[in-house]
């Protein structure tokens, strides 16, 4: 099985948007919180990707961190023990809802049922980017948290007003254990002229052999209020932990969430 991110050319979506939340910064990568083990060592990609289909290649425990570096488009993660904490910022209303793309689908499987598969990391950036690690059977992954997500029920927290539950999902960012797909959708409850909340910068799939593959498929998503980023969904699959979503909040509409919902090669053409 070819365990490593594919690497096409993003050219036929939008440009990717700004940076989006003005807490974010560039450099060097922090962690806040992982769950589980199987944590990668290194990982290699290259380049980044967009089409139609688009293409690529919060509990509380122990902290790791990456830094990253590009060459000749290939992002390379060094991971260091360490530990942090996430910058807190005000945060602004219309709504917009993404359009899901069209997936190939070769006999897909459940994410939990890929060979080798240890754990999942969702990378989130709040001021700095932080690791969330899950175990494939922990019960972050197999559980949808009920509505309103708070302090006391979430799976990630960014701000004092972002959380976020992370979880197996079908195409469509349904709650599914058995999914092919994984999906982090959530609250934030800041508007303009604070950046957008959601700011997912990869998901990364972690082997028992040290391998990571990153998502391959911009699957759908949800973008609400007036510091939602359209465009900025691809950087969820382009393999570069300094490029994020940018969401929006959900100040004006409580009874949705924002979501990122990505796939995998790994699942969805296994083989």
């Amino acid at each position: 099985m070819d365990r490593t991110r594919p690497g096409l050319a993003l050219l036929l979506l939008l440009a990717c948007g700004p940076e989006g939340r003005g807490d974010t910064t560039s450099g060097t990568v922090s962690a806040s919180s992982t769950v589980g083990t199987g944590d990668a060592t290194t990982a290699s990609t290259g380049g980044s990707t967009s089409a139609t289909p688009t293409t690529s290649g919060a509990s509380d425990g122990s902290a790791t961190s990456a830094a990253t570096s590009t060459t000749s488009g290939a992002t390379t993660m060094n991971f260091a023990s360490s530990t942090g904490d996430g910058t807190t910022e005000a945060a602004s209303s219309s709504s917009t809802s993404g359009v899901k793309f069209d997936l190939p689908v070769e006999m897909p499987i459940a994410v939990k049922d890929i060979p080798g598969l240890l754990s999942i990391t969702f990378y989130e950036t709040t001021g700095q980017v932080m690791q969330y690690t899950f175990t494939v059977d922990g019960p972050e992954l197999n559980t949808l948290l009920p509505d309103p997500l708070s302090m006391a029920n979430r799976d990630i927290q960014g701000t004092s007003v972002e959380f976020y539950d992370v979880y197996y999902s079908d195409v469509d960012g349904v709650f599914d254990p058995n999914g092919s797909y994984l999906t982090i959708a959530g609250s934030f409850g800041a508007k303009m002229p604070a950046g957008g909340g959601l700011n997912l910068a990869e998901i990364s799939l972690n082997y028992d052999n040290n391998a990571v593959e990153y998502g391959s498929f911009l699957a759908s998503f949800v973008g609400l209020g007036d510091n939602y980023v359209p465009g900025s969904e691809v950087n969820a699959i382009d393999g570069n932990l300094m490029t994020h979503t940018t969401m929006g909040n959900t100040v004006d509409t409580p009874d949705q969430r924002l979501r990122v919902t990505l796939g995998f090669k790994s699942s969805l053409m296994p083989g």
